[in-house]
């Protein structure tokens, strides 16, 4: 019997699994796609998210299969672009490469893969006491388990199952993108081309190839009316101010895509269960923190299971300082982020910080470090900082 079950086998799910088999915990990671797979996201590492891969001591592997990114080049609407040098040292990685790296050394530790599909969970009065799972050979099974970690992404099923699911409100968003070749030099640079509600995010992944995701809303999606090759080409054109155009370049693989961008829950932990990754809470894509917050939650996650198994009288208490420091955590990153999606969107505060940016670039470089993992994220929310920025 396992004690751990993990649904989900990206960066959250396998890193917890990491963590806990390296602890001496039995742990099976329940997935049903084969690696290596293609995710739709900006496939960028900041430096917390690299911290995080050195401390489970696969930084080194995913290094060599991944770019050194300087900054990023921002061009908000209604202001000139913005160049922002990283600090300390970013990645551009292919997310087929980084889960591979994580889920391989995951299994080295000795954790168990079980190919299949969880359909359900199982339980004992009111706690989770398992998976139930449709393996490849389309047999139906309940995998038991002393908790189960829902690590299966935004709309996570585990989170559906557990009643923990949050209905979110307002305009509602859609990333597509892919992988190109042709859109010239991006130098080391993340580009992000800001306006109306949308942006462009490229990301070099070497020196011919580029993801590029396009982030729009639904309702311009939905006027696309399935032209969605045409509709990317145009969005980049008209944002990128026909500076990268999708006409001129080439996409390698299939063209993939999520939505909508918003999933949140009603906390983190339910008896016995736990939420990582983007299963306990989606933030949008363009701050970056996607990666760091799975990686910190896995580490965190796999802390609090730890700890209850050494000591099953003290569960509730570590299950309720997971949650409490999960939420807390997306709470303050999703406030950071959506204090950048301002600060780039709306064309009176670009004008106003990009010219704060280029006289004071330690606003800058505390922006992006709070986004990056370097300093805690409440620096770029406190009264003082958004005084020195915006007045």
């Amino acid at each position: 019997m396992a004690e751990v079950v993990i649904v989900g086998a990206g960066p959250a799910g396998s890193a917890c699994a990491l963590w806990l088999a390296r602890a001496g915990v039995a742990v099976t990671v329940v997935e049903r796609q084969r690696f290596p797979r293609r995710k739709v996201c900006g496939e960028y590492l900041c430096a917390g998210a690299i911290a995080e891969l050195d401390a489970l001591d696969v930084g080194h592997v995913v290094r060599r299969d991944a770019r050194v990114l300087r900054g990023v080049r921002l061009v908000p609407s209604g202001a000139g672009p913005l160049e922002l040098a990283f600090a300390a040292r970013s990645l551009a990685c292919e997310r087929a490469v980084l889960d591979a790296h994580l889920l391989t050394a995951a299994r080295d530790a000795g954790a168990v893969l079980l190919r299949a599909q969880a359909e359900d969970l199982a339980f004992e009065s009111d706690r989770t006491s398992g998976v139930i799972v449709r393996d490849e050979h389309g047999e139906r099974r309940t995998i038991p388990a002393r908790f189960v970690v829902g690590a299966d992404g935004s709309g996570s099923l585990v989170a559906r199952k557990l009643g923990l699911m949050h209905a979110e409100r307002g305009v509602r968003r859609f990333a597509v993108g892919g992988h190109y070749r042709g859109l010239g030099t991006l130098d080391h640079h993340v580009e992000m081309h800001v306006g109306s509600g949308a942006y462009v995010a490229l990301n070099p992944l070497d020196d011919e190839r580029a993801n590029v995701m396009v982030v729009i809303r639904e309702r311009e999606l939905r006027s696309w009316s399935g032209a969605i090759d045409a509709g990317m080409s145009t969005l980049c054109s008209r944002l990128t101010r026909n500076e990268r155009t999708l006409a001129d370049a080439h996409r390698i693989g299939p063209r993939v895509s999520i939505g909508p961008l918003a999933f949140s829950v009603n906390g983190a932990t339910h008896g016995g269960a736990l939420l990582v990754g983007d299963a306990a809470g989606f933030l949008d894509p363009f701050t970056g923190q996607g990666v760091l917050l799975a990686l910190r939650g896995a580490r965190a996650a796999a802390e609090a299971i730890g700890h209850a198994l050494a000591r099953p009288a003290e569960e509730r208490a570590a299950m309720a300082r997971y949650g409490a420091s999960r939420e807390r955590d997306f709470r303050v990153r999703r406030r950071v982020g959506r204090l950048v999606d301002l600060l780039v969107d709306v064309p009176f505060l670009a004008r106003r910080s990009s010219v704060r940016f280029r006289h004071r670039p330690e606003l800058a470089a505390t922006l992006l470090d709070a986004l990056g993992g370097i300093i805690a994220p409440e620096r770029a929310l406190a009264p003082g900082f958004m005084a020195r920025l915006l007045l």
